[in-house]
């Protein structure tokens, strides 16, 4: 495989994991719904504050241990760019840059991201305001 191909593969690998990342994100946000609303059962102040924290930490846990790759997106992106400038040139570098860029655009803006991982927002949205309303009380 010559690296133009190799350069090729990893872009679209990147772009895979960024859509699988959405929608695992999607799934394991109605538990992040679901344990919020448990929440709301328990009547004790501290104990309730101490099942949200919880909640957000098995949330986390949960959506980052299923990831293959550990680096940010912005990490393996960088990783790209660099195979990019270090293996190719002229109008192939160019094209594959373009490539990642056009990635970075599609998939980075905070439109495609709502667009992509809504029920994320919406799980965030009501476990933030459910975590602001037992605060005021």
């Amino acid at each position: 495989m010559d690296s133009n191909e190799k350069v090729k593969e990893m872009i679209c690998n990147y772009e895979k994991q960024i859509n699988e990342f959405r929608s695992s994100v999607n799934t394991k946000s109605i538990w992040l719904f679901l344990a919020t609303l448990g929440c709301w059962g328990v009547e004790q102040i501290w104990i309730q504050n101490f099942a949200f924290f919880i909640t957000f930490i098995f949330f986390t846990y949960q959506i980052h241990s299923k990831i293959e790759d550990k680096r940010s997106f912005n990490k393996i992106e960088n990783d790209i760019k660099k195979v990019i400038n270090t293996e190719l040139d002229g109008d192939t570098q160019k094209a594959r840059l373009y490539d990642l860029s056009e990635i970075k655009r599609r998939k980075h803006s905070i439109i495609p991201i709502i667009r992509s991982s809504f029920i994320l927002s919406l799980s965030f949205i009501f476990f933030f305001f459910t975590v602001l309303h037992f605060a005021n009380q």
